[in-house]
């Protein structure tokens, strides 16, 4: 299904153009927060690989 059936069927169901507009908004939102939320995690991945290759972090414990 795409974009286009989507929004018929929400025509369909007696959702306003604003309102469909609104949900498509709404979205895009989710979409974009959910990139920035993975890229944030690769980051920290990279900083961890990197605590790890420069001997900062270990499974050591300190004494």
């Amino acid at each position: 299904m795409d974009r286009k059936d989507d929004r018929e069927m929400l025509r369909k169901s007696g959702f306003a153009e604003t309102e469909m507009d609104q949900l498509s908004r709404l979205r895009r939102y989710y979409a974009e927060k959910e990139k920035q939320q993975a890229a944030m995690a690769h980051r920290r991945m990279e900083f961890v690989r990197w605590l790890v290759t420069t001997g900062k972090l270990t499974d050591q414990i300190a004494s």
